[in-house]
């Protein structure tokens, strides 16, 4: 019983090592440019996202200190 968790920990970590690595090399190739907006929403962000000229981006919205920010992730930038 005690070998199994141990295997399971072992597992876990491993997984944990993955993802953070998988992060780190995303981020290494995108970056985001982020601007407040009201309202940030899907149509909103990508809206602005275009007038920027950025290409092949992924919006997102994230909470900022008096209004939402939109942000724009441009892979490759």
């Amino acid at each position: 019983m005690a070998h199994a968790k141990k295997g399971t920990g072992g597992a876990l970590m491993f997984i944990a090592f993955v993802v953070a690595m998988a992060m780190v090399i995303s981020s290494c190739h995108a970056a985001d440019y982020c601007h407040a907006i009201f309202p940030c929403s899907d149509e909103t962000c990508t809206s602005y996202c275009q007038k920027n000229n950025y290409k092949n981006f992924q919006t997102y919205c994230t909470s900022g200190q008096y209004y939402p920010n939109c942000c724009c992730r441009v892979p490759d930038a």
